[in-house]
């Protein structure tokens, strides 16, 4: 139980980006070093290297948050006046959050998110040149760590002095950059701030910082359930991989969802929440949850969209001249910085590298569902954002649907044709740079394997700009097709997109409404699969 209330608040809080380490691999290598650069999650460690918050909220605040707010919660319903409810919760959540929290100026107060480990093994890599006997360098590269809470602006002066390091051992004039999810922050404030002269090749991979609807919409305080989305979501890929070890209670979760759904149950506890809880309270809740929590960050502060930054802002610190807002003028003169110097000028700091010579590739994943919380449930992406802010500006079908014939004849006859893909959700001529963003179909965000690794090796070593149509075995559309799902040995390869393996989802596509004897024979199927798991999970 522990461990599946973790989950929900991880879905509901943003509670991570997922890192992987690397790992010395030179099966797959480049003539120039390769910086790899990740969304971290590490714990905050104090200067002695002690942890002082590991993002696992203990069961014991949980109940002692509750216990408080719960009684004032009902309170409030009577006098229908939240604000005692609305203080004590942000009190509450600011002592289970404290330690990973920023101040008033997005600095740093008791701690990093760099621990003693990977603080050494940066000091290590600026020591030596690391290519192999043969003089070539590992695709997946020298991992590049950061304290993601941070401004990245500022941040971005350790990536310099590294890259300058590498440079020096190397003997080399130019490195690859590669970033995934939150380490697309550092790569855009490095153009920001220094250019791309040294840049041979940008990689960004599943990046969240063109704009992530799971940060962008929960800071926003633009919500919703979606009966249909939790059915999608519990049955995604990514709930197999997060209740690997139980799958068991999976199972039953995911049954007990369905059967929920098909009586109507579901529906109405949705829209009694949304109704009764969420349209009262988030005006007043969800400044509170965000600046007792993640909001003090200006590195989660990237991840809103540059057509909501100005309105979040204010939902959360109030208008210019406000209690909060001078309160935290110090952080809010960063995140308007970055919105100034970077969210602004996205495409313009992208094309002005390309135009210096420095290869350009963005891989955009897609098919999953996003955690049902959101205005965006109906999005197509990879769980944390979707395929169109990942791709910058891609046209992309709701999930579950394709997008019109109509259009799709449409485009074709405008000579677009070759960007649409085989399976009918994508049409990648309207991105920012149709020719430089392939899309991977089948894995959820969090699963960073070494599967996309023949990939980078060959767009770093192409001779000239790769684009989509540079490398046969990649073309603009990928398939990531899994080995051993549902299992800890689980690994996947990229195939070109095809009519045979191009459906990926675990639920129908353009499905067609189930006429009632369909329904009632979906529902007794159903009843029975509950009673079997429900069976399963008390033997266990």
């Amino acid at each position: 139980m522990k461990r599946c209330l973790s989950l929900f608040l991880a879905f509901l809080l943003l509670l991570s980006a997922a890192v992987v380490p690397t790992t010395a691999a030179y099966e797959f290598s480049v003539d120039l070093p390769v910086i790899n650069i990740r969304g971290n999650a590490q714990s905050i460690v104090d200067e002695d290297g002690v942890v002082v918050y590991d993002f696992d909220p203990s069961e014991e605040a949980i109940k002692a948050c509750a216990k408080r707010v719960l009684p004032l919660l009902l309170k409030g319903f009577v006098t229908n006046n939240f604000d005692e409810y609305y203080r004590a919760f942000g009190e509450e959540m600011t002592k289970i959050y404290y330690h990973c929290q920023l101040d008033e100026n997005g600095n740093a107060q008791w701690g990093t998110g760099i621990g003693k480990e990977a603080q050494d093994w940066l000091a290590e890599c600026m020591q030596h040149d690391w290519a192999d006997e043969n003089g070539r360098y590992a695709v997946s590269g020298c991992t590049y760590n950061f304290d993601w809470r941070l401004d990245p602006l500022e941040s971005v002066d350790g990536l310099n002095e590294f890259i300058n390091a590498i440079l020096v051992n190397s003997g080399k004039n130019k490195v690859n950059l590669y970033c995934n999810c939150l380490g697309g922050e550092l790569l855009l404030a490095y153009l920001a701030k220094y250019g791309a002269d040294k840049i041979n090749g940008l990689a960004f991979t599943e990046t969240v910082v063109f704009g992530s609807e799971l940060v962008d919409e929960t800071f926003s305080g633009r919500m919703n359930i979606d009966p249909n989305a939790v059915v999608r979501f519990m049955g995604d890929e990514f709930m197999e991989d997060e209740l690997r070890e139980n799958p068991v209670l999976r199972t039953f979760l995911n049954e007990s969802i369905i059967l929920a759904k098909q009586t109507g149950v579901l529906d109405g506890v949705t829209k009694l929440f949304m109704r009764t809880l969420y349209d009262k309270l988030y005006e007043g809740l969800t400044p509170e949850l965000c600046l007792a929590t993640f909001g003090t960050w200006p590195g989660y502060w990237t991840l809103v969209t540059k057509e909501h930054y100005a309105e979040t802002k204010q939902f959360i610190f109030g208008k210019p001249g406000s209690e909060r807002y001078e309160k935290y003028a110090g952080l809010i003169q960063k995140l308007d910085n970055w919105d100034m110097q970077v969210r602004q000028r996205i495409p313009e700091l992208l094309q002005g590298a390309m135009e210096n010579g420095t290869k350009l590739g963005i891989t955009v994943r897609y098919g999953s569902q996003f955690p049902p919380v959101l205005q965006s449930n109906d999005a197509n992406g990879d769980v944390w954002v979707s395929a169109k802010n990942a791709s910058l500006g891609a046209t992309v079908a709701e999930i579950g649907t394709t997008l019109p014939e109509s259009y799709r004849a449409r485009r074709t006859a405008e000579g677009f044709g070759k960007y649409l893909s085989p399976d009918g959700q994508i049409d990648a001529s309207t991105c920012a740079f149709p020719d430089q963003t392939w899309f991977v179909k089948g894995e959820p965000h969090n699963n960073h394997g070494v599967y996309s690794e023949p990939f980078w090796t060959a767009f770093f070593n192409y001779n000239g700009m790769p684009t989509v149509d540079s490398f046969r075995e990649y073309p603009q559309f990928l398939v990531a097709v899994r080995t051993n799902p549902g299992t800890s040995n689980t690994a996947a390869f990229l195939y070109p997109m095809t009519e045979e393996n191009m459906h990926t989802e675990t639920y129908e596509v353009d499905a067609k409404e189930k006429t009632f004897f369909e329904k009632l024979k979906f529902f007794f199927e159903h009843v029975r699969l509950w009673f079997a798991a429900l069976v399963n999970l008390l033997k266990k």
